[in-house]
């Protein structure tokens, strides 16, 4: 009852009534994610400074403060712990590995998910950048990613990819400061992302 009620009450701040809004409107004329890769050969990414926080693996005692997350977010819909099993543990290769977690003293403030790399081109997945709303605006999720990305490196992943939406325009911004860069399918998309670009000041 709780995780609903957290997730209900995310619902009414300005920012996830425009995301919901968003998605609704994305799902009504059907259009896709919209996706951005970044190539890992050759690449150094600058060391991520945390501080107050620290990145831990998945356990299962992190995983009521991971639910209590993504309910925040709100238009990630509602979470309990068997869509956490069904939408996150069972998309990883290895939970303690691929389930970033950001905590500060014993609350979670951050999450990125590793999904199972595809063996046809050996490129992986970045699922659920997620931050608690009241912890954005230090840069948690910019070093999270440059923290995940220099391990897939070291694991010898060519390439990363995550998708995100044309109305995510600070997350988009995050993402381009972290490396990534707009993967256009077609003309629709390009329209899209010059939309979004135009707003960060920024031509493809």
């Amino acid at each position: 009852m709780r995780d609903l009620f957290i997730w209900v009450k995310s619902l009414f701040t300005f920012e996830n009534i425009r995301a919901v809004l968003g998605s609704l409107k994305r799902r009504i004329f059907r259009l896709s994610f919209l996706e951005m890769r970044i190539s890992l050969s050759g690449k150094s990414f600058p060391s991520p400074v945390f501080e107050d926080v620290k990145v831990e693996g998945y356990s299962e005692r992190l995983e009521k403060g991971c639910i209590n997350l993504l309910n925040s977010i709100g238009s990630l819909g509602f979470w309990n712990a068997r869509k956490f099993g069904d939408e996150i543990l069972s998309t990883v290769e290895n939970p303690r590995e691929d389930i970033f977690i950001l905590t500060e003293g014993n609350l979670v403030v951050g999450l990125t998910v590793l999904h199972k790399k595809s063996l046809g081109d050996n490129c992986a997945e970045l699922g659920y950048v997620a931050v608690k709303p009241e912890n954005r605006g230090k840069k948690l999720g910019y070093n999270l990613l440059l923290h995940i990305l220099a391990r897939m490196k070291n694991r010898g992943i060519n390439y990363g990819y995550l998708k995100t939406d044309s109305f995510r325009l600070v997350a988009i911004k995050t993402y381009l400061n972290a490396g990534f860069h707009p993967y256009i399918r077609n003309g629709n998309e390009r329209k899209r992302w010059q939309k979004a670009l135009n707003k960060l000041g920024i031509n493809i």
